[in-house]
C-alpha cells in the first residue's frame, strides 16, 4: 500500500495508515476502523468510511460509523448514447 501511495505522490496526504498487522482481528470486525479513529483522535461516530467491499461496510458499521460504498470497476452501469 505505501508504494502505491508513493508511486501515485499522495503518500503525504495521509496523517496515518492501518495495514493488516496492526489490528487483530480483520473485517468485518471493527477494529481496523476503530485503530484509525483512535490514531486521528477523532471520535468513530464523526468518522466517515469509503469502501469498496461489502465486508468493509460491514466492518465500518460494527464500528459506529457511517460508510459510502464505492463500486468496483465491473460493478458500474455502463451507458451508451447512441
Amino acid at each position: 500500500m505505501i508504494r502505491s501511495l508513493e508511486t501515485l505522490g499522495i503518500l503525504s496526504l495521509f496523517d496515518t495508515l492501518v495495514c493488516a498487522g496492526d489490528y487483530a482481528r480483520a473485517k468485518p470486525a471493527p477494529d481496523p476502523f476503530l485503530l484509525a479513529a483512535k490514531r486521528l483522535g477523532v471520535d468513530p461516530k464523526n468518522c466517515l468510511v469509503f469502501e469498496d467491499a461489502d465486508i468493509g461496510i460491514q466492518s465500518a458499521t460494527a464500528a459506529g460509523m457511517a460508510s459510502v460504498r464505492i463500486l468496483q470497476p465491473n460493478e458500474r452501469l455502463v451507458s451508451h448514447s447512441s
